[in-house]
């Protein structure tokens, strides 16, 4: 059936590595099969008259199809592979020692749809009450949908910083196939199916799609699982959770700002949102960083914003949501409301300032292979044995091409659009162009005290890195950790806590550091545990 194709072809457009082109390739194929079954059977239809010399019939148009679609039933299985595309990569989880699969659960939506996530604790009304958790973070992932290795990693972490008992860790998932409950887990409603997304629109609040009737925005989503952990803490479910983190780094970071935003959720005590490394920002009038402020270079982590203007040309090329306000048409189900009545907005924009929201640039996170004229930075953005792509306009760097989703993947997705460029010509550029943008903005409308509480952590585009940080630890977990000299980046120690000074069993993977800038680093790096000495340092360092 044509809408199967249709569904199939959407699919492989989200599959990535090796066989990325050549899905893509095999999507279009079928989108152009699909197309030609119609176009097949309506010309047998106006073709057909008294005087045809073949059969008025659209039989030996079927049959072709059939024909075609056999031909391709290599591909049509697609639709009945588990786990699906999105969820296939279990190296994270594999590396952190966690069965993923143990700990899916489903939010409710209605009797007959259920959001997908992976939770540590069950979700259900039913579930047993757990006096020792006192925090929960809500991990958002990335383009890519792999909610499985978020989930992986954020597990992992607690276990790290010895808060496993007492973190509730948890992980939507907004992918683009739906899943029966018999699939996800069988506890859930039977006959009950997922939600799902038939592209990244959830990011801004898009409405998921099923096979039956019902559709829910990714705010909805949001709000609703926030409200559950605030009700579960009321009814002594958890009834010493104190602390609720939204963790939203990439695609998830836009989600969560765009989400804190909107949402009246987020003003309950005891939430904060955590963003990091966003592609784009959410600007609040017509105004961006002036050129001076979005130089097509790596300006440095000491990058300021202190000059906003009206870029030129219409507010549609480059203010549209989700890069702004000015709304075009219709949104999704959430931010329909705000188009309507515009005090909704600015109600929003009084209480945005109120908000714990808090930001995480990635100091290596400043390059963009898609824009001409970008002069990308030879010391981050051609790491060795990579090969990324797409690559429009920049040539290869001693045979290694521009890579500026490294190292979450090696597609090169960053924002190259004219609304992403009037912002910043790379993510660190962006996020620094944006919180001074909004002390700007505001206080412009009368209250200069604001000011975003931001901050930076020594990686690029690197999920793992950046919820490893340093201040990430602090302000999710509560833990101000001290870290010994030298130490580049990435750093995880199994403790999480570095105590005195000195490591407490850290590992450096190569998996989450490329690569050393340069052999003095790596010197630095031993220089710094000089009073350890024999085995005990062979230990330290694996």
């Amino acid at each position: 059936p044509r809408p199967s194709l249709k569904r199939i072809a959407m699919s492989l457009n989200f599959v990535k590595g090796p066989m990325q082109a050549q899905s893509r390739l095999y999507a279009l194929i079928l989108f152009l099969l699909a197309k030609s079954l119609t176009l097949c059977r309506s010309s047998a239809i106006a073709g057909c008259s008294a005087s045809s010399p073949e059969p008025c019939t659209s039989g030996s148009h079927e049959a072709d199809a059939a024909t075609m679609m056999q031909a391709g039933a290599g591909l049509l299985e697609v639709e009945a592979l588990w786990p699906p595309a999105q969820l296939s990569n279990n190296a994270t989880c594999e590396t952190d020692g966690v069965d993923s699969a143990v700990f899916q659960h489903g939010l409710m939506m209605s009797d007959v749809h259920f959001m997908p996530i992976y939770s540590t604790h069950p979700l259900s009304e039913s579930s047993a009450a757990s006096e020792s958790i006192e925090r929960a973070v809500i991990y958002i992932h990335g383009l890519g949908a792999n909610a499985n290795s978020y989930f992986c990693d954020g597990v992992g972490i607690a276990d790290e910083h010895n808060e496993a008992a007492s973190m509730l860790t948890l992980t939507p998932w907004f992918g683009n196939q739906a899943v029966t409950a018999e699939e996800w887990n069988p506890q859930l409603p039977a006959g009950s199916e997922s939600i799902s997304w038939s592209s990244a629109s959830w990011l801004s609040g898009g409405d998921s799609h099923s096979s039956s009737p019902g559709t829910y925005s990714s705010f909805t989503v949001f709000d609703k699982l926030v409200k559950l952990l605030e009700g579960h803490k009321r009814n002594g479910k958890l009834p010493n959770l104190k602390h609720i983190s939204i963790a939203g780094f990439s695609a998830g970071c836009q989600m969560a700002l765009r989400w804190a935003f909107f949402s009246s959720a987020e003003n309950s005590a005891g939430i904060q949102v955590v963003v990091s490394d966003c592609g784009s920002y959410l600007y609040l009038n017509s105004l961006r960083p002036t050129p001076e402020c979005t130089v097509t270079r790596n300006s440095g982590p000491d990058h300021k914003c202190d000059s906003f203007g009206q870029p030129d040309g219409n507010q549609s090329l480059y203010n549209q949501y989700k890069y702004g306000l000015y709304f075009t048409g219709p949104t999704n189900s959430y931010v329909d409301p705000f188009v309507i009545n515009s005090s909704l907005t600015i109600a929003a924009i009084d209480a945005f300032p109120s908000k714990n929201v808090r930001f995480l640039f990635g100091k290596a996170d400043v390059c963009m292979c898609g824009a001409a004229g970008m002069e990308n930075d030879p010391d981050y953005c051609f790491p060795t044995g990579t090969d990324c792509s797409p690559n429009f306009f920049q040539s290869a760097l001693n045979g290694v091409r521009c890579c500026d989703t490294y190292s979450d993947f090696t597609d090169n997705v960053a924002d190259y659009s004219l609304g992403g460029m009037v912002q910043g010509s790379n993510r660190l550029q962006r996020g620094l162009n944006y919180v001074h943008y909004l002390q700007h903005f505001y206080a412009a409308r009368g209250d200069p005290s604001y000011k975003a509480t931001w901050g930076l952590f020594d990686g690029g585009h690197d999920s793992a890195a950046c919820f490893r940080s340093p201040l990430f630890t602090e302000w999710v977990f509560g833990i101000k950790p001290t870290r010994p000299k030298g130490i580049l980046g990435n750093d995880k120690p199994s403790s999480g806590v570095l105590k005195e000074g000195k490591p407490s069993g850290l590992r450096i993977s190569t998996a989450r550091v490329p690569h050393f800038r340069t052999w003095l680093e790596v010197a630095d790096l031993f220089e710094s545990w000089a009073g350890v000495d024999g085995p005990s340092r062979r230990e330290h360092f694996s």
